[in-house]
């Protein structure tokens, strides 16, 4: 039987962080923006960075600060079913929001490869 993709880890510069479920990846490249008027005349570009979204249950070796200064990092987000895609140069887009225990993250970053 055929398995999909339902779980990810997520490692920052080697680091691996627990996640709850729901950890997302946007692996950016380019949007494309219809553009109408009378009738469809075509579409414009404009560039979108990858991103990661996810949860982490905040331990007693975790740090919100140290999250929040993470910068220029690799952040990898690995798949169950043995895919790995690696944000490079990536940054902690947002300050890391705790809430009931569990920290919400976003990172974004320059680029994303599939290895």
């Amino acid at each position: 039987m055929t398995q999909f993709a339902g779980r990810a880890k997520i490692r920052v510069d080697g680091k691996e962080y627990r996640t709850l479920d729901g950890a997302s990846l946007n692996a950016g490249g380019v949007k494309r923006e219809t553009k109408k008027g009378y009738e469809v005349y075509g579409y414009t570009e404009a560039v979108e960075e990858p991103t990661v979204e996810c949860k982490i249950p905040l331990g007693v070796e975790d740090s919100l600060i140290e999250i929040n200064k993470i910068k220029d990092a690799t952040v990898e987000f690995v798949t169950d079913i043995g895919k790995t895609y690696m944000m490079i140069g990536a940054w902690c887009s947002e300050p890391a929001k705790l809430s009931g225990g569990d920290v919400d993250v976003k990172f974004a970053g320059i680029e994303c490869k599939e290895v």
